[in-house]
């Protein structure tokens, strides 16, 4: 997962639009060396100049052919976000480690009431020399209302006050941290000269074009691309350039996970890789310089359920499976090192339940995280009307409990996830059958709501899913999959619950989720998140299972690298944002 909210991933993961493809190749360049012999050095030997800046190339690790991708962040199929992380300034981003917001192109926002005032910062600049202005931004929030991008779900409008400051008016009360995590999505990357042009023409155009001339506002200019590398070099008009100590900057790529692995093993072919997944023995090889860096994803496994199924549509059943699943079980299977259950499924990030749901949080049912708690289970279907048969549950025409599970091929730890919930279930009489199917088509089993039950992520991801409104809407709506899983209804009517003393309560789920975002403050905000929450555990539109850490890797024999615990260490992702920042130098 690469952007900071995740979205752009999932957009790919998910979207029914083509972009246009990138044809044609551009000529091979000579890589320069990497961490090790000779890292990066030119044939002055790597040394500094008298501007203090090495020749030194720093080497990412990319798993995906640069000729196959562009720059147009709107168009989220074949775009590289981790290519476009060099060249563009971030309006902001979020520390995990401080829970905090940190302004990157943005100097300063204020919220007040319905007023959101932005200022920019006076020094962002185009690698051209030319100022970054309001007019650069205007263009780039009428492309963003123009593709339904989600900052425009919250805004009726908005004024350019003058070059560098400008004003978004909210169409009503809303959390000043949704506003803040969805600049964090935003990056001063449109100008008007190369994108004035989309305005006047269809989203469905916008989306196709594959962006491949992009001019930077970054700490990195674009010099070339072909099926070894995106090729940058240093841009002396980023407002931080001073903190950019080495000349050129290189995406290499690698065709899947075990050659980033061995790269990095080999402690000299690689300095950094931004995002990879590595099992703990893989990681026992790499080198003492090579450095692991967990930021918490706010993503992970989960079961979505097709709520139009006569079965699985059915709230004992749902909860009868999540009694069935030992999730503990699930992480020793799957990864340890990376991977923590969920204390309670409830819709909340496991490692946020505590803080949102303060002294709510011992009433809510667990579904017992480290054993299959059978006997609540069989209680559950018995009273629902099932019987079980030959040692497989069935429902009153006799047909067994059942189908197809869906789960996305090639996604190794997932696979072994998979292959232990339907081990699990089957094993307790349940009649599943695993589907193994390309991203695309993994997906579009849900979207189609064409599945009973399966796989899929079951938090929205990146730094916005420690906001629980995020992750509350998102299992209700679904947007990923279209509304797919048939919940839409349902959280739009009143429901009946079981309260927290026993008795019954009524609730509509969208309308208290949506209060959430109302609130302008956390305080204010926790009486909804725990009904929400109450409602979501007792419900289950979809059962959370697991969560887990980004692994990010950097080295630090020739580059220095944020310490531990302080507020750039856990910001997505440090071989982007730690450069700019001047934690990430060259250090010889």
């Amino acid at each position: 997962m690469g952007d900071d909210s995740n979205q752009t991933d999932f957009e790919s993961v998910v979207s029914r639009r083509r972009v246009l493809s990138v044809a044609g190749t551009v000529g091979a360049m000579a890589l320069a060396g990497c961490s090790g012999d000779n890292n990066g050095s030119t044939a002055d030997g790597g040394g500094s100049g008298s501007s203090g800046v090495s020749s030194m190339s720093f080497v990412n690790a990319i798993a995906n052919n640069p000729v196959d991708h562009h720059f147009n962040s709107a168009a989220s199929q074949n775009f590289s976000w981790a290519a476009h992380r060099p060249l563009f300034a971030p309006f902001m981003k979020y520390s995990f480690t401080d829970d905090e917001f940190l302004l990157g192109a943005l100097s300063d926002v204020q919220i007040d009431g319905t007023e959101v005032v932005l200022t920019f910062r006076d020094d962002l600049k185009w690698e051209d020399g030319s100022d970054w202005t309001t007019d650069d931004f205007e263009v780039q929030l009428e492309l963003a209302k123009k593709v339904e991008n989600s900052l425009w779900g919250y805004l009726d409008g908005y004024e350019i006050d003058d070059e560098k400051t400008a004003t978004l008016t909210l169409s009503g009360p809303t959390s000043p941290k949704i506003i803040k995590f969805e600049l964090t999505n935003f990056f001063a990357d449109t100008k008007v000269s190369t994108h004035e042009q989309w305005l006047d023409k269809s989203a469905e155009e916008y989306l196709q074009w594959a962006w491949e001339d992009p001019v930077a506002t970054g700490f990195m200019k674009f010099v070339t691309k072909d099926q070894q590398a995106f090729e940058y070099e240093r841009n002396p008009e980023f407002y931080n350039a001073d903190n950019i100590n080495f000349e050129t900057y290189l995406l290499k790529y690698f065709e899947g996970n075990t050659p980033q692995h061995q790269a990095l093993a080999a402690g000299e072919q690689v300095d950094a890789a931004s995002s990879l997944f590595t099992p703990p023995n893989t990681a026992e090889q790499f080198p003492d310089h090579v450095v692991e860096v967990n930021i918490p994803a706010k993503w992970g496994y989960g079961i979505v359920f097709n709520h139009n199924d006569p079965d699985f549509g059915t709230r004992a059943v749902r909860q009868a499976i999540a009694h069935v699943i030992n999730r503990e079980e699930l992480v020793k299977n799957a990864g340890p090192r990376t991977k923590f259950v969920t204390g309670t499924p409830c819709g909340i990030a496991p490692r946020d339940q505590e803080y949102w749901l303060g002294d709510w949080l011992g009433d809510f049912e667990t579904y017992g995280a480290d054993g299959s708690q059978t006997d609540e289970a069989t209680t559950l279907l018995e009273n629902a009307g099932y019987t079980k048969s030959g040692g497989t549950w069935q429902n009153s025409d006799g047909e067994a409990l059942g189908g197809n599970y869906y789960t996305p091929a090639g996604w190794t730890d997932w696979t072994a996830l998979t292959n232990t919930v339907v081990d699990q279930l089957n094993q307790f009489g349940f009649d599943f059958q695993i589907s193994s199917k390309p991203t695309q088509d993994w997906t579009g089993q849900f979207s189609n709501s064409n599945f009973k039950m399966g796989a899929l992520y079951w938090l929205p991801g990146g730094s916005r899913s420690s906001f629980p409104y995020f992750p509350l809407y998102y299992q209700l709506w679904a947007t990923d999959i279209g509304g797919g899983h048939n919940y839409r209804e349902i959280a739009e009517s009143e429901q009946t619950i079981p309260s927290r003393d026993g008795s019954d309560m009524t609730i509509t789920p969208i309308e208290v989720t949506e209060k959430i975002a109302q609130q302008s403050s956390d305080d204010d905000a926790r009486p909804f998140v725990q009904q929400a929450a109450w409602h979501n555990h007792i419900d289950l539109p979809f059962l959370g299972l697991v969560s887990k850490f980004e692994q990010s890797w950097v080295t630090n024999d020739e580059w220095t690298n944020a310490e531990e615990d302080t507020t750039n260490r856990r910001v997505k992702w440090p071989p982007f944002w730690w450069p700019q920042q001047g934690e990430l130098q060259y250090s010889g």
